[in-house]
C-alpha cells in the first residue's frame, strides 16, 4: 500500500515543480528547459497571436510574459526601426533571452498589474498564457488600458479552460477561464471585446481601448 502512495506522491510534487516552473521559470530548470519548451509548446498560438496584432513598422509594441522570447524575435523586424519592448516576472527569462539576443529588446523586470510605462505608451500589448496566472485579473487589464494608446488593442492568447483542466498540471495553481467570462473582464476594464479561435483549444482575446 505503501508504494502506491509514494508514487502519488512523488507524481503530485512533479506536477506542482512543473506548475510553478511555468508560473515563474527559474533556476536551470528555467534556464535549459523552459525557455525552449515555452517558445515550442506555444509557438502555434504564438504565431496566430502575431498574425492578428499584425504589427507595423515604427508601432510601439510591448509582449508581457515572454518566456523564452520567441515573440520578440518575430516582432523586432516587424515593428524596425522602433525596439520591442517586453516584461517577464521571471529574472531567469530576462537573462537567458539577454545571453541570446544582448541589448536587441527592451526588458523589465515587473508585473503585470504594475506595469513600468507611462500611460499611452504602447499601440499593442501582447500577452500569451499569463492570464492563468494573474491574481487580480481586473488589475492587470487595468494597468493594460493604461498604457495603451487611444485606439490601441491588448492581444491576450490563452487555451480553453475546459480542456486544459484535463491537463493535471492545471490543477496545481492555475486560474482557468471560458471564453465568456474573459470577453466580460475586457468590457468591464472598459475594452470592446472579441474572441477568436484559431484552433480547437486555443483561443485569442482583442480588446481595443477606446
Amino acid at each position: 500500500m505503501l508504494a502506491p502512495l509514494l508514487l502519488i506522491a512523488f507524481a503530485a510534487m512533479l506536477l506542482a515543480f512543473l506548475a510553478r516552473q511555468l508560473r515563474r521559470p527559474s533556476g536551470w530548470f528555467g534556464r535549459r528547459v523552459m525557455a525552449s519548451l515555452l517558445n515550442k509548446g506555444n509557438r502555434a498560438l504564438l504565431d496566430a497571436v502575431l498574425d492578428v496584432a499584425a504589427p507595423t513598422p515604427g508601432a510601439r509594441v510591448v509582449d508581457v510574459g515572454f518566456g523564452g522570447g520567441y515573440t520578440l524575435e518575430r516582432l523586432a523586424p516587424l515593428v524596425s526601426p522602433e525596439r520591442v519592448v517586453g516584461v517577464e516576472v521571471s529574472e531567469t527569462m530576462i537573462s537567458t533571452v539577454r545571453e541570446r539576443s544582448g541589448d536587441s529588446y527592451d526588458l523589465h523586470l515587473a508585473d503585470a498589474a504594475a506595469l513600468p510605462f507611462p500611460e499611452a505608451s504602447f499601440d499593442l500589448v501582447l500577452t500569451v498564457n499569463t492570464i492563468y496566472f494573474w491574481p487580480d485579473p481586473a488589475r492587470v487589464l487595468a494597468e493594460t488600458k493604461r498604457v495603451l494608446k487611444p485606439g490601441g488593442r491588448l492581444i491576450l492568447g490563452y487555451r480553453s479552460g475546459a480542456i486544459l483542466r484535463m491537463n493535471p498540471v492545471t490543477w496545481f495553481g492555475f486560474r482557468l477561464y471560458g471564453d465568456a467570462r474573459v470577453g466580460r473582464m475586457l468590457e468591464e476594464a472598459g475594452f470592446t471585446a472579441e474572441i477568436r479561435a484559431p484552433r480547437l483549444e486555443e483561443r485569442i482575446a482583442i480588446g481595443t481601448k477606446a
